[in-house]
């Protein structure tokens, strides 16, 4: 299948599952396009090698703020949760080298035992395949680097990259997920891509872009000016609910950010939650933020 029957595909996929009355869920849409032009069966050379059963995208200015925008199931959505509370795997390191990451199950438990442990006890993923988004630079952006993205490819069999079918071959597979990881960056952002101030991070203002789409500018959230739409999705909200509850707690605590999510992540992993749900605990009183300084009990 050539590039452009490729596009046609993911983008008629996309605009099956678009929901023009709530912009903010285009990733999940994106997403959930993602895995199913994965999953066509009517063309073997699309899927050659890698039927995926969970996509996740997730943005980020600098570790550890990774910000996620759209998933294509609960579960997904779940696994990315669990990864981030983790504090390593796949996403990190794909970000690091800008290179896809191909996790099978041996490779997951001695690279990240953690999130193995987390994975196997809440998901029913087993392997994953992690693709870097090329984004590219706003022409404002003068200093430090683009915001970065991964899109997190999720299977429930212990080794993602298979050469099952006639012809088909991991690196067939893996360059189709390539390409529709290249078609998510253009639709997500077009000809410019947010920097590390619209993403913001703990302890800092957040500044929008310039108001107005512009040629090939994503949607913007009526709520918001400027900023693209998918920053106010679901995922992404219960994020930030996090990063103000890191902002409490080094505040309370007196430590700093990185201590403090240290503090925040064995926390969540001793509780069996993850940092979403120990964030809401947090702020609905029920965990105090001076627990932290010891082991919660049982």
């Amino acid at each position: 299948m050539s590039t452009e029957a490729l596009a046609v595909r993911f983008r008629a996929a996309c605009a099956r599952y678009a929901e023009r009355a709530h912009p903010e869920l285009d990733a999940t849409a994106l997403a959930t396009a993602c895995r199913d032009v994965l999953n066509d069966d009517s063309t073997a050379d699309l899927t050659a090698g890698l039927p995926v059963d969970g996509v996740s995208i997730t943005i980020t200015s600098h570790d550890p703020w990774r910000l996620p925008v759209g998933a294509s199931d609960p579960a997904a959505a779940a696994a990315e949760r669990w990864q981030f509370t983790s504090g390593g795997g796949p996403s990190t390191r794909s970000w690091a080298t800008g290179e896809p990451v191909v996790t099978d199950r041996e490779l997951l438990q001695r690279a990240w035992p953690v999130l193995h442990d987390l994975l196997h006890r809440h998901t029913p993923y087993r392997s994953t395949v992690t693709l870097p988004l090329h984004l590219p630079r706003q022409p404002s952006q003068q200093h430090g680097e683009p915001a970065r993205g991964v899109v997190d490819l999720y299977f429930h069999r212990e080794r993602p990259v298979t050469s099952s079918g006639p012809g088909a071959t991991p690196s067939a597979g893996l360059a189709r997920a390539q390409a529709v990881a290249a078609l998510i960056s253009t639709e997500l952002w077009g000809s410019e891509a947010p920097t590390p101030e619209v993403l913001g991070s703990p302890g800092a203002g957040t500044t929008a872009p310039p108001a107005g789409r512009g040629p090939g500018r994503a949607p913007t959230h009526p709520a918001h000016p400027g900023q693209p739409a998918w920053m106010d999705a679901p995922g992404a909200r219960r994020r930030q609910r996090v990063w103000m509850v890191l902002s409490m707690a080094r505040q309370a605590l007196r430590t700093p950010d990185a201590d403090a999510l240290a503090l925040l992540r064995a926390t969540a992993y001793t509780r069996d939650r993850t940092l979403e749900a120990l964030a809401d605990e947090i702020v609905e009183g029920h965990v105090p933020l001076r627990s932290l300084h010891t082991p919660p009990h049982a």
